[in-house]
């Protein structure tokens, strides 16, 4: 009986839209989130069916078998932007540069801001609001043809679907309270969404404040979880952690995790590939100085065969390629995330190094 609940519950996951390979990993509780998430996002496929149903089924009056296909395609298309909406409650786990635009020279540029600004608190943002209101629209509209089936007296009188709905909510108090109660079903997963942030933030503490934690692993975390100080330590320690072994109820420490992990090993395979075309494109160079140098240097032999020979060991030596030289030039501090820029470090002499140096070449 257990397993087969445990089984049920993995599956509900399945249809929350994150990731089932990381929600295994994770704690009892935050499965039951995303198990409960994933029965109101099959709840609500079921109830878009019905509802386009009934409406498409009341407009084709004499052709209600293409409410069945139709009903389907707008179900689907209803359900996988309402899940969407849905994954865009999530906190930021990538970083993201800050930008503002600035006048240099009579144009606009954009400019990075290094030091980020204090973040709004989310349920006051115009984003997530307009999110909210998308879902309540959403739910207010699969709601209506509901009413209708349930509260007109006939099928037929049902046809007249926009005056008998004006009918339905002028009249009937318990319409208005099955509008709300099927908002309330497509807002409940975002509750539930948040219940996990809290979720994770005490598995957290629970996970990575204790003594017993590896110092490598909580630095990781920590680092993860707020400002990068230290980006080249840090990447070097995401590609070479184990991350199946990383045992934590965290989900969102754990799906940070495995994108950066995915971003950086495609950008090292970006890299070689790149030094690659650099060191075809250098022997492409090489072989055509040679071809072109050639002819005068063989000239050259037959009248100066020592000038030939110095020329043609310099030129050896200058065209010989040095794959170990090539390397992508980084502009940025955090490539490939592109939201800091590398210090320039330069060591200035002092000017009585400067005129010695000068005075010394000039003696000899």
């Amino acid at each position: 009986m257990n397993q087969a609940i445990h089984n049920l519950r993995l599956l509900f996951c399945s249809f929350s839209g994150e990731d089932d390979f990381i929600i295994r990993k994770c704690s009892t509780g935050i499965q039951i989130r995303f198990a409960l998430i994933g029965a109101f996002v099959l709840l609500i496929f079921v109830g878009c069916w019905l509802s386009a149903g009934l409406f498409v089924s009341h407009i084709f009056d004499n052709a209600r078998w293409i409410s069945i296909p139709v009903a389907v395609v707008w179900a689907f298309l209803v359900t996988l932007l309402y899940l969407l909406l849905l994954y865009t409650i999530s906190p930021a786990l990538l970083p993201v540069a800050q930008k503002k635009t600035i006048i240099q020279n009579g144009k606009k540029k954009k400019i990075i801001i290094e030091e980020k600004k204090k973040e709004k608190r989310l349920l006051l943002s115009f984003s997530f609001l307009f999110r909210l209101g998308l879902i309540t629209f959403l739910a207010v509209v699969v709601a209506q043809p509901v009413n209708v089936w349930i509260f007109s007296h006939n099928y037929e009188e049902g046809d007249r679907f926009a005056e008998i709905l004006k009918s339905i909510l002028n009249n009937q108090p318990l319409s208005w309270m099955l509008t709300v109660f099927v908002c309330s079903i497509l807002l409940l997963p975002v509750y539930f969404k948040y219940g996990i942030r809290k979720i994770s933030v005490k598995s957290f503490r629970d996970d990575f404040e204790s003594r017993d934690t590896e110092k490598g692993l909580r630095h990781l975390r920590e680092q993860l979880g707020g400002n990068i100080t230290d980006f080249d330590n840090l990447s070097k320690q995401i590609l070479s952690v184990n991350i199946n072994s990383i045992r934590t109820a965290d989900f969102y420490f754990q799906k940070s995790l495995i994108e950066y992990r995915i971003i950086l090993e495609e950008y090292e395979q970006f890299k070689k590939e790149y030094t690659i075309r650099l060191v075809e494109r250098n022997r492409h160079y090489n072989r055509t100085c040679w071809e072109n140098l050639m002819p005068h240097l063989n000239r050259l032999e037959n009248i100066n065969p020592e000038k030939y020979q110095l020329l043609y060991a310099q030129l050896e030596n200058d065209l010989q390629v040095q794959e170990s030289a090539f390397e992508k030039y980084e502009y940025w501090a955090d490539h490939p995330f592109r939201t800091k820029y590398k210090t320039a470090t330069r060591k200035l002499t002092a000017e009585t190094e400067l005129l010695r140096t000068f005075y010394q070449e000039n003696n000899e």
